[in-house]
């Protein structure tokens, strides 16, 4: 029996040195376990504060995104002009480049034949002219023949409200572009654009200034229209206040690319001019005359103030065009 307990003692005594030198160890772990049993409830008030926080304290966040929103936004709404300005900018570079460049491309695509429908699109000027810079005066005759065939029954019917007492000459005109008659058509529409000018002003279109030498064969009319165009309108004026084929004196048609020339059909001098874009070109400076002088007359025609006369009271709509 002794035996037996000296045995089981000297199994035991390892595990009692152990015992030893983890009590420390013990005693300070129970130590931390009372300091956190502690801790845990002199801060429990500060976690019961914090759920009763928790919720205002989410709404406050939410405050504060929605305040934030709205600040940023306020410069859209506090100062919209501001917002625009560059905008604005941009435009007004556009219109005084427009203003710049205008007269130059008119003159331009007039000095190849063309004249410009003022109701246009404003940038069809530039996009005829950047080609005919561009050396594609095909790309640019094309552009033009198929403005001028697609609005072409807009445009005689526009021309016929504003010169009734034209009308049929002005629907006989039409009617030989749509048969093909074009070399009955060109010297019809010439000799309109000199009466339509005669109507506004009682001088004709191509009948040129000899006296001032400022206007020294130009179009008599264009001392005229200089001084009532107002500034806008003048931009453009550069066709007439310079050498066109369309006008010039027979010597100086070398000069030009397009050798359409008034002097030379109505004088019987050239016999191939009956084409179809010859008779729109000729429809063009129809249309561009008759546009700067409407508007230099406020949009009231001289020749329609006696309409209900010339109609016999008819309406000025024509529905038979």
């Amino acid at each position: 029996m002794d035996k037996l307990r000296e045995h089981i003692e000297r199994m035991m005594k390892p595990y009692r040195e152990i015992a030893k030198i983890t009590e420390p160890m013990r005693k300070f772990q129970e130590q931390l376990a009372e300091q956190s049993k502690a801790i845990q409830k002199a801060i429990e008030p500060t976690l019961e504060l914090q759920k009763k926080l928790a919720e205002p304290l989410m709404n406050f966040q939410k405050s504060f995104e929605n305040i934030n929103k709205i600040y940023t936004s306020i410069p859209k709404f506090e100062n919209p002009f501001l917002e625009h300005l560059e905008a604005f900018k941009k435009i007004g570079e556009r219109l005084k480049e427009y203003a710049k460049e205008t007269p130059e491309y008119f003159l331009l695509i007039a000095q190849h034949g063309w004249f410009i429908d003022l109701e246009s699109e404003l940038n069809l000027p530039s996009k005829v002219a950047y080609n005919i810079k561009d050396k594609r005066v095909d790309l640019a005759d094309e552009m033009l023949v198929d403005y001028y065939k697609t609005n072409i029954d807009d445009i005689f019917e526009k021309l016929i409200k504003r010169h009734y007492n034209r009308k049929e000459i002005l629907k006989s005109i039409k009617n030989s572009f749509e048969d093909g008659n074009y070399s009955l058509l060109i010297p019809s529409v010439l000799t309109q654009v000199d009466g339509i000018c005669f109507d506004f002003t009682k001088k004709k279109f191509f009948i040129k200034e000899k006296k001032n030498k400022k206007y020294k064969f130009l179009p008599e009319v264009i001392a005229e229209l200089e001084k009532s165009a107002e500034n806008f309108l003048s931009l453009y004026l550069s066709p007439l206040q310079n050498q066109t084929p369309i006008m010039a004196r027979e010597q100086d048609i070398g000069k030009f690319p397009c050798k359409l020339n008034r002097h030379e059909i109505l004088h019987g001098i050239s016999t191939d001019y009956g084409t179809e874009i010859n008779s729109l070109k000729v429809i063009s400076l129809l249309k561009y005359v008759s546009d700067l002088l409407t508007d230099l007359d406020d949009k009231t025609l001289s020749t329609t103030k006696n309409i209900e006369h010339l109609a016999d009271g008819a309406s000025i709509k024509d529905d038979s065009f």
